[in-house]
């Protein structure tokens, strides 16, 4: 083991924890001091001459002065100011886009509204992502106001106007709307806008956001689905391809792309799309009491607000399966989840998804999936993704 001692700069602009906890990880791994100053004081640590840099400078011109006229070797998380001439790792946006727009399109979603941050390189790559996808099959994209401008737009923003135009957007699409915003903070800010314009999220008005951050995404009224952007991967390679620079080797000429981690999906867009309203009221009944093993129709066409028989007639219309099939659908979806994400026991899984016994739990996903539980658990370990990481092309 190498035991000289780095000292590496974290000169952060962008405070996400997701950032810190890669980089903390790989300094601890290999014995590193991180200087942290910045995340709490923003300030330039001027003098300062330590072993490298890892940065995310944003629209600061003084931080990317800084680092140039430094000397010290820094590698860029993100792509942002791909003008400077710094080693970068980047998100796969394009990629994030089009995740983005499968995840709706596997819902049966036909119209579409991107939000956008700002108008800058990453806003762009998502929406292009996105907006491709949806076109390969006929599908189109209107953009909502961006939240900010170009570079923050200075020290104000006009919020409650920008709140008054995206209302009367949101109130002005066909719905049922499926919604893609840049990040979570743009998502929350879309769902609460549907509250306030009286439409109903995800019935009306499904939202997706980008960088799965927990605590946002967990604490809203109506927890928010999210692309995962593997910020702390990106954070953990920058650190080890300043590890490499620090020890004389020279940065790849292409930036490093990380792989997104899929869609974790949350109330916010756990919903099919459908034109019926009671269809949809149904469809968010059944997917929040999967879990009790004596759901039962009469039951889901109460909190419909309509009785049985037309709503199992809609339901036929409209997914071309009946009331039950679907409940029997989601069950089997969310103990594929359950297989493939936990340790947890086929039993418990079982108890979990609403079935009355092991034994029932077993043969309906037989006759769904064409193998038993534990197969299929074992199936999801082999497949594994062995590579997070690309250079682009």
């Amino acid at each position: 083991m190498n035991s000289t001692k780095r000292t590496v700069l974290l000169a952060l602009t962008d405070a996400h924890h997701g950032f810190f906890k890669g980089a903390a990880r790989y300094a601890r791994e290999h014995h590193w001091h991180l200087v942290t100053d910045m995340i709490y004081t923003a300030k330039i640590p001027l003098g300062w001459n330590g072993d490298g840099i890892i940065s995310f400078i944003g629209y600061r011109e003084d931080l990317a002065n800084y680092i140039l006229t430094s000397k010290i070797p820094t590698v860029e998380i993100s792509m942002v100011r791909c003008d400077l001439a710094l080693p970068r790792v980047e998100g796969d946006n394009e990629m994030i886009g089009r995740l983005a727009a499968e995840h709706f399109i596997e819902r049966g979603f036909r119209n579409y509204a991107w939000a956008p941050f700002m108008d800058d390189v990453v806003n762009t790559e998502r929406h292009h992502g996105f907006g491709a996808r949806l076109a390969q099959n006929g599908l189109t994209c209107h953009v909502l106001p961006a939240a900010n401008s170009q570079g923050g737009g200075g020290s104000t923003l006009d919020w409650a106007q920008r709140r008054k135009i995206l209302i009367r957007e949101l109130r002005s699409l066909p719905k049922p709307l499926a919604v893609f915003g840049y990040n979570d903070c743009v998502a929350a800010d879309i769902i609460d806008a549907c509250e306030v314009a009286g439409l109903a999220v995800p019935e009306s008005v499904a939202v997706l956001g980008v960088d799965n951050d927990t605590i946002l995404c967990e604490c809203l009224r109506v927890p928010l689905s999210s692309v995962c952007h593997d910020l702390e991967g990106m954070a953990y390679q920058a650190a080890a391809l300043l590890d490499r620079m620090m020890k004389g080797c020279k940065p790849p000429k292409l930036p490093l792309r990380i792989v997104p981690g899929g869609v974790v999906t949350r109330r916010s867009t756990d919903i099919l799309a459908v034109e019926n309203l009671a269809v949809a009221k149904a469809l968010r009944y059944i997917a929040d009491a999967y879990a009790d093993p004596k759901l039962s129709v009469n039951e889901i066409a109460s909190a419909a607000g309509i009785s049985r028989r037309p709503l199992e007639k809609a339901f036929r219309k409209h997914l071309n399966r009946t009331i039950n099939e679907e409940t029997l659908r989601l069950r089997i979806a969310k103990a594929r989840e359950l297989l493939g994400s936990t340790a947890i026991t086929v039993a418990e899984i079982a108890a979990a998804t609403g079935f009355d016994s092991p034994h029932h739990f077993y043969r309906c996903f037989r006759y769904r999936c064409g193998m038993t539980p534990r197969a299929y658990r074992r199936q999801q370990e082999t497949h594994q993704p062995q590579s997070r990481v690309r250079s682009t092309k």
